[in-house]
């Protein structure tokens, strides 16, 4: 971004517990202004919702400029036929986020929570609503599946420590949990 900023993101994700993969992932791809953040919660446990969260990332990556709202569109026709996925897309440009998401995949921006549309990408899913916050330095976006209870409070430090105990401490051991956290902070 400029101007001593640097972009402070991480993701922590642990699958369902004794299964060696889970349906939850995901993405961060920076970019000289920001960042697309895109986390994903596919329907069910296992190798089989892998499966799915697999395809959902293989999309994002096919379409890394899309706005949030088209790529859950995109992501939308690429899940049909399937279980789905409960998915939120952030974008970050400069200090503005334009945010969509379907299903339970929670976000906010300083613990403010930002409108996520009932229903399932790639079963049923209206038609995304674009959210725009304002993501001034030091403000955390973060994003968590229904695996993670909301925090009333964020971790200290890094986005590292940041994920990594919403996910210890927050998650629960009957679901996969995944959580993504990024920031705009000073550059050391």
């Amino acid at each position: 971004m400029g101007l001593g900023m640097e972009l402070d993101w991480a993701i922590h994700v642990r699958p369902y517990p004794g299964a060696p993969r889970g349906g939850d992932a995901g993405i961060v791809i920076p970019a000289p202004d920001g960042a697309l953040a895109v986390l994903i919660d596919a329907a069910g446990h296992g190798l089989a919702a892998y499966v799915v969260a697999q395809k959902a990332r293989e999309t994002v990556f096919a379409h890394p400029d899309a706005e949030p709202d088209q790529l859950l569109l995109e992501l939308d026709a690429r899940l049909k036929g399937g279980t789905g996925a409960a998915i939120s897309v952030g974008r970050l440009r400069g200090r503005e986020l334009s945010f969509a998401g379907v299903g339970n995949v929670q976000a906010s921006v300083s613990l403010r929570p930002l409108l996520v549309r009932v229903g399932i990408v790639g079963v049923r899913m209206r038609q995304p609503k674009i959210v725009r916050a304002a993501l001034e330095e030091n403000a955390w976006f973060v994003m968590h599946t229904d695996g993670v209870s909301p925090p009333d409070a964020l971790p200290g430090g890094a986005a590292n420590s940041v994920v990594s105990a919403l996910v210890d401490k927050f998650g629960a051991m009957t679901d996969d949990a995944a959580a993504l956290a990024l920031r705009w902070r000073r550059s050391a």
